[in-house]
């Protein structure tokens, strides 16, 4: 891709908090969810059609999406999840910039500029920053009492990610960084940052609405509400990582980079390279969840002021 000038970038990409016209936030909605529920229709298709060639019948394919199969093959699943990472996120969020940007449609997703070193390092260090704050809401929402099917669901989707972290081979790991870390990081930051959060800003002239509105959608839309404070705050920590950059790679190699270390880390410990469980890490005392929370803010702010010039006339 041939990046614009320096003059180019001014002109298309700083005035930042005027939406594209015609702007209507809730047409935009409406296609955004409309692309998506047809995507999860088509996911949902794809995926019944690859489970029949693989002997499956649908009452078999849904069992096996609950994660208590233990006879579905590792790469069936993999194969579903692909399918459902591509069609739920991926394709409807880039077919609805499409669509409402028209040949602008990369520049509106902030996607044409090539992000600063110092911006993606930093969006990283403050991820891995907000590791201990993130813990401690997990801790917190587990005291929150939830209805049994709503534990039963989060059972089942440890399962089923359970089901995809096996090794026996060294590409598996690849094929899992794919799966778990660059389609979700790449698919989900086009839909809750470059398209809902943007908008949400552009109607709400309220950059820190629009961030937590579409942490708390991004949280909500994984259905699993055990983890859903860490989730909201994680997804308002990558909202904060596009608003100070205006630059939509930043967050999505944070993204990427979040999951992919998880995937990693687990696979480590499964081939004894590590000691550290992931899924068995003691709970973080609150007053490191608290030392994290001040030094991300802080770190936030530091990027905030090395990005001040993408930021004139702020809306909140």
């Amino acid at each position: 891709m041939n990046l614009p000038d320096n003059h180019e970038y001014k002109e298309r990409v700083l005035p930042i908090h005027e939406a594209p016209q015609p702007f209507s936030f809730g047409r935009n909605f409406f296609i955004l969810v409309g692309n998506a529920l047809l995507g999860i229709f088509l996911a949902g298709l794809l995926s019944a059609v690859f489970a029949v060639t693989q002997g499956y019948n649908i009452s078999e394919l849904a069992n096996a999406l609950s994660g208590f199969d233990k006879n579905a093959s590792a790469n069936f699943i993999r194969v579903i999840l692909g399918l459902n990472q591509l069609f739920t996120f991926l394709v409807p969020g880039l077919l609805t910039a499409f669509i409402l940007y028209k040949k602008d449609w990369l520049w509106n997703l902030f996607v044409c500029i090539s992000p600063s070193t110092k911006n993606w390092v930093l969006g990283i260090i403050i991820l891995l920053c907000a590791t201990p704050m993130v813990q401690y809401s997990y801790f917190l929402n587990q005291q929150i009492p939830l209805p049994e099917y709503m534990l039963e669901q989060e059972e089942a989707a440890k399962e089923l990610l359970s089901s995809i972290m096996t090794y026996e081979a060294s590409y598996e790991l690849f094929i899992n960084l794919l799966l778990i870390a660059v389609l979700p990081g790449i698919g989900e930051e086009i839909v809750f940052r470059g398209i809902l959060q943007k908008n949400l800003e552009w109607w709400a002239k309220n950059a820190h609405v629009a961030i937590w509105v579409s942490a708390i959608f991004f949280s909500t839309i994984h259905l699993q509400f055990a983890g859903f404070i860490p989730r909201m705050l994680l997804g308002a920590v990558l909202g904060y990582l596009f608003y100070y950059t205006q630059n939509l790679w930043v967050p999505i190699i944070a993204h990427i980079f979040n999951n992919g270390i998880q995937v990693l880390l687990d696979y480590f410990y499964k081939n004894e390279i590590s000691s550290v469980d992931i899924e068995n890490i003691e709970t973080i005392p609150w007053y490191i969840g608290f030392i994290s929370f001040i030094i991300v803010i802080g770190l936030l702010m530091y990027m905030k002021m090395i990005n001040q010039n993408k930021l004139q006339a702020p809306l909140a």
